[in-house]
């Protein structure tokens, strides 16, 4: 896991594992209040959100977004 800022905004947790395309995520992401961090995408979205990120990009090309307090909890 590699975060851009800490203790900033809302927690952004985004799979890639390009660096080039993580530059360029970080770089849309400049100037905002989010913390970001970087996951490989064969890391679990479950795992992930056992770290409780407000937003989860599992696609960030496509715009796919999670948001885990959407989901029932049973």
């Amino acid at each position: 896991m590699e975060t851009l800022e800490k203790n900033k905004g809302l927690k952004v947790f985004i799979l890639e594992d390009d660096i080039p395309n993580q530059e360029r995520i970080a770089k849309d992401f400049q100037g905002m209040d989010y913390s970001i961090s970087f996951f490989s995408k064969n890391e679990s979205v479950f795992d992930l959100l056992k770290f409780y990120p407000d937003i989860l990009i599992k696609d960030y090309k496509k715009n796919t977004i999670l948001k885990y307090e959407e989901w029932p909890a049973y």
